[in-house]
């Protein structure tokens, strides 16, 4: 039975597993504690200090000390150390000196938060042997199930979750390849094994928009879904499965760290990507196999009913089709995120690739001057023109943001360096545009793209006027266009409404 013990009355173990050698006092006891692991008592001290609680799911167990009343901690010492050290932290003094650290000064500051309980829970005990097998268990490790069974990560994922952290998309990409591949043993074994220690290293790698477009992979709340059939999934999963696992895994965190590194990684596995021209219309969630689907020539078939012939709704230009630019499935660094050319949200219809920049775009608020560069840009074929339309990109997105600065409804100086413009421009229509978790999702690419530590965007289209080498494919022109026509259609509705 378990019976609440003031903190006063409690001993240290003098003879504790944790010491090399049996102590002759409490404050030898107390010392030895400290200087067995002193970070990781500072955090035990913090966290109690907070919660002003010790873990009511571990109990400490006591037995009779020699004294009356008193009673010696034979498991929890770690616990009961830190509570007496936040009552006195000059306990701390012995175990500072021989470290040469100020642990006084560490405990004292953790003490304004807080001591902790007075009073501790405790279960009694006859005598030690009462409570070896609970003690070794608790320190022993798993044994063989009788023991705790620490939780793998992908386990304390579920119980921790953050929603859309890398963890979590990890773990839910994890899920819809089983349903997706039930009887793809190799592949499951591993997804199992990734799991086990590898699930974040998978999320930062499909965290990147750019490597779920080319993939074919979207979320949305819970879901997963997929744009292409099981079979056009399975190479490139394979391959990012294999590549993430094992002891010595072809390619750690290290490899996809930054946005360059993925889009390097995409681009290195261009044989495993899906045929886009195999792209499905309506997005599919994991393991439907009611969707179009397309037959060994490209030509696409629904599995249910038939569809017409022109069901891709779109036609591309001949010098687009005759484009080395557009090999399908290859990334540039810089293709769609999930919100562009992956169709509309609700999946209903894949997005044309556009021939143009800023397709359909007007700027009716601006100056005339922009308005007609700006119709002018529209009749330059990307695909045909990849630096002019590039070289355009940057010209009107400078544009336009320089005039907002003018009309006063965007701060900044019109001689601020283009990356600044973009700043300021979009803090004026989101002032949380750079909290991750409350940006608007609209403008997120536009921020990332210019503004994060691995962002290339402002590099790449400052590249394309003052580097001869800086020639962008046409898919690069294509993902700035999209990436940056949020921000002039927002700033053409803001400047519209301070005019009125």
């Amino acid at each position: 039975m378990s019976h609440p013990e003031p903190i006063s009355g409690l001993l240290l173990d003098e003879t504790n597993p944790r010491f090399e050698e049996q102590v002759d006092s409490q404050e030898a006891a107390l010392t030895a504690v400290i200087r067995d692991a002193p970070s990781k008592l500072i955090n035990l001290a913090k966290d109690i200090a907070r919660l002003n609680s010790l873990n009511p799911t571990e109990l400490p167990i006591v037995i009779d000390g020699e004294g009356e009343g008193e009673l010696i901690v034979i498991e929890g010492n770690r616990r009961i150390a830190a509570l007496k050290l936040l009552r006195n932290p000059e306990l701390a003094q012995a175990a500072s000196d021989s470290l040469g650290l100020d642990l006084v000064g560490q405990f004292r500051e953790i003490a304004q938060l807080g001591i902790g309980p007075d009073n501790v829970e405790v279960v009694w005990v006859e005598d030690r042997d009462a409570a070896r097998h609970w003690i070794e268990l608790r320190h022993t490790g798993e044994n063989d199930g009788i023991g705790v069974l620490e939780w793998q990560s992908w386990q304390a994922n579920n119980y921790r979750r953050r929603k859309g952290s890398h963890s979590d998309r990890a773990a839910l990409f994890c899920s819809a390849i089983e349903v997706e591949f039930p009887d793809n043993d190799g592949l499951l074994a591993l997804v199992t094994e990734l799991r086990r220690s590898r699930l974040t290293t998978l999320g930062r790698l499909i965290a990147d928009p750019d490597v779920r477009y080319n993939i074919g992979l979207e979320f949305d709340d819970d879901q997963v879904f997929f744009y292409y059939d099981s079979g056009d999934l399975l190479p490139i999963v394979l391959r990012i499965f294999k590549d993430l696992s094992g002891k010595k895994p072809a390619v750690s965190v290290t490899n996809i760290k930054t946005k360059g590194q993925r889009s390097d990684y995409i681009n290195g596995r261009v044989a495993d990507l899906p045929d886009q021209s195999h792209r499905l219309l309506e997005r599919r969630q994991a393991g439907d196999r009611s969707r179009v689907s397309f037959d060994s020539g490209g030509n696409n078939s629904s599995l249910d009913q038939p569809r017409s012939d022109n069901q891709y709704g779109t036609e591309q230009s001949s010098s687009e089709n005759a484009s080395e630019n557009e090999k399908p499935g290859k990334s540039t660094g810089g293709s769609s995120s999930d919100s562009a050319g992956n169709g509309d949200r609700q999946g209903k219809r894949a997005t044309p690739l556009e021939n143009v920049i800023f397709k359909g775009l007007k700027l009716p608020h601006f100056s005339a001057e922009i308005q007609s560069l700006l119709f002018q840009a529209q009749k330059i074929n990307i695909v045909d023109f990849p630096r002019v339309t590039g070289i355009l990109v940057r010209i009107m997105v400078e544009l336009v943001c320089t005039e907002a600065i003018a009309k006063n409804v965007v701060p900044g100086a019109e001689s601020d360096h283009l990356k600044a413009k973009i700043a300021h421009a979009l803090i004026a229509l989101d002032p949380e545009i750079a909290n991750p978790p409350k940006r608007d999702k609209s403008l997120e690419m536009a921020w990332t793209s210019s503004q994060d530590p691995n962002g290339m965007a402002v590099q790449s289209l400052n590249a394309y006027i003052h580097n001869p080498y800086g020639s962008p494919t046409a898919s690069d022109v294509r993902a700035l266009s999209s990436h940056f026509r949020p921000l002039l259609e927002r700033l053409n509705i803001l400047v519209g409404t301070t005019k009125s």
